[in-house]
């Protein structure tokens, strides 16, 4: 998975899933700020007609953060509030990915 296919997939997230997606983003620490400045833009546009968070939104980003407590919020989550979280751990996903790949060939410590 690499960038491109997940600001694909920004355009098919709903107003308030991309609302959802971009906080997380913006909280990220492990999220590349290249990619941050790539996806942001993004997320900014599609969420322009999300409503305000509602309490179960904030449990979805409690989930997102805390995967221990995923089974409990799964039970609340909406079909929006779902497609945020798995965008979010998708992005967390690939850029985990793509920090292990990031090193040259010949970067190889030598014994």
């Amino acid at each position: 998975m690499d960038l491109d296919f997940i600001y694909q997939k920004v355009q098919v997230l709903s107003p308030k899933a991309a609302k959802i997606a971009l906080r997380m983003l913006d909280k990220d620490p492990h999220v590349p700020t290249e990619w941050v400045m790539a996806l942001r833009p993004a997320l900014a546009q599609r969420s322009n007609d999300a409503p305000s968070f509602a309490g179960t939104d904030w449990m979805t980003m409690a989930a997102i953060e805390r995967p221990a407590i995923r089974k409990f919020t799964e039970r609340f989550e909406s079909r929006e509030q779902r497609h945020a979280r798995l965008w979010v751990t998708s992005l967390r996903k690939a850029s985990l990915a793509a920090q292990g790949q990031s090193r040259f060939p010949d970067d190889v410590e030598t014994a």
